[in-house]
């Protein structure tokens, strides 16, 4: 493949995007982003890649993990404030917009009536009153105003929860006999049995989910047996909702993708989803009482109780 004309800025660039990319992956990632750059040059009609349109296929060709690098590229006094400045300056923490995308619903009624609808809910972060575990909280409270009856919010941090030794049982398929594991978990997968809604909060550790939930979701290892898929029972709804530092929406959506993947295996679906960012920063997303940051812009929390109404209602 000849490879496309870029001009010197263009150059600069791509050279240090592959400067930071490990030598192992070097030369793969460089095919990958100039067979992207070349087909979009072809599709716009331009003999040579500037700045923009390389930043378009570096996006393109890259994982969601290095929208920082070009975030930083594309907008570098935008970035700056945003993700620099705020780590050193109060008033400039404080101006950052914290920001709760909701995401569009897709029309899937539920097959029960609020009123006898149970919910439960799980928080993966180990902040208790931080960001993750306010916006669960009112998303509860929304599906309790909707007439839906809350069996608990369990914090995965305070539970005893051990690491899945991928065992097989085999004989008790009974809760909570088929899992070798002795602690809390085989009680919980109960109450999630008893549930017709579930909520997941979690907050994004090292641009990926936090440990807390990766070790919660690998015991649900047991239930990928053919004769175990439908143990959670069948139409169940759930919600995710995912947190991150960054402060730029969109960022780890990707990861909220994972975790819907991943519930639409177990036939749990996922009909609300919120993705909420900018919980970094001097005071780490609280403010200087010690508080959720996300306390402070009523507007944003008003969309996680919305979105606990509508798991309900539909």
């Amino acid at each position: 493949m000849t490879e496309p004309v870029l001009s010197k800025e263009g150059q600069e660039i791509l050279g240090s995007v592959l400067n930071m990319t490990p030598p192992i992956l070097k030369e793969a990632r460089k095919k990958k982003i100039l067979r992207i750059l070349s087909l979009l040059m072809c599709e716009q009609g331009v003999k040579e890649a500037g700045r923009e349109l390389l930043i378009e296929a570096l996006r393109m060709a890259l994982s969601e993990l290095h929208s920082p690098i070009l975030d930083g590229l594309e907008d570098p006094a935008k970035f700056k404030r945003l993700a620099s400045d705020w780590k050193y300056d109060l008033e400039t923490y404080y101006s950052v917009p914290r920001q709760v995308k909701r995401w569009a619903a897709p029309p899937i009624k539920p097959s029960k009536p609020p009123g006898e609808t149970k919910v439960i809910a799980f928080n993966a972060s180990p902040r208790k009153g931080g960001n993750t575990d306010v916006l669960i909280d009112e998303a509860l409270r929304g599906a309790k105003d909707a007439g839906a009856s809350v069996i608990g919010k369990i914090m995965l941090q305070e539970i005893k929860l051990g690491f899945c030794v991928s065992c097989w049982k085999g004989k008790d398929l009974s809760f909570p006999g088929f899992c070798t594991i002795e602690d809390d978990v085989p009680g919980i997968f109960q109450k999630m049995a008893d549930s017709d809604a579930i909520i997941i909060g979690f907050p994004y550790f090292m641009g990926r989910e936090c440990g807390q939930l990766a070790t919660f979701l690998d015991r649900w290892h047991c239930f990928r047996r053919p004769d175990l898929e439908t143990r959670f029972g069948s139409g169940k709804r759930a919600m995710v909702i995912g947190t991150w530092g960054y402060p730029y929406p969109g960022t780890y959506d990707h990861i909220i993708e994972n975790i819907i993947d991943l519930l639409q295996g177990f036939h749990i679906v996922t009909v609300e989803v919120l993705s909420a960012c900018g919980f970094h920063g001097m005071l780490y997303g609280l403010d200087d009482k010690g508080k959720a940051i996300i306390l402070r812009t009523p507007k944003e929390l008003e969309k996680a109780y919305q979105a606990g109404k509508t798991l309900v209602t539909g």
